[in-house]
């Protein structure tokens, strides 16, 4: 299973940043990344270090294997978003998106055994 430096690191590596420069970016000390190896970041920290990495909280905790940041699917100006709403507004979504995929996975399902009954 991946750890959230893992994902962190993979993703670093996809957008030629050094770990040293993500620490700089994100604003800790330097080396701290090595210590998510075993220790969860500060939520603040997850969010930043997922903004500069163009990717999701979700992603980065292993809650997702996909590492496209939920407001790229939609395409949402967030913008008219209240800063503070944001992550809920982005929870939201996620919750949006899962039960679509389900509701999607159910109609394939539905159309096979039909398929198969006739």
């Amino acid at each position: 299973m991946e750890t959230i430096l893992d994902r962190t690191k993979k993703l670093a590596k996809e957008k030629g940043l050094s770990l040293s420069e993500l620490e700089e970016k994100i604003g800790i000390a330097k080396t701290s990344i090595y210590s998510w190896k075993s220790n969860i970041p500060k939520g603040e920290t997850i969010q930043k270090t997922a903004d500069v990495l163009d990717t999701s909280t979700d992603y980065l905790l292993g809650r997702t294997d996909d590492p496209t940041p939920i407001d790229v699917y939609f395409r949402i100006d967030m913008k008219n978003v209240p800063e503070e709403k944001r992550e809920d507004f982005k929870k939201e979504l996620t919750m949006l998106r899962d039960f679509a995929f389900k509701r999607l996975q159910e109609e394939e399902k539905k159309l096979d055994d039909q398929e198969k009954d006739n």
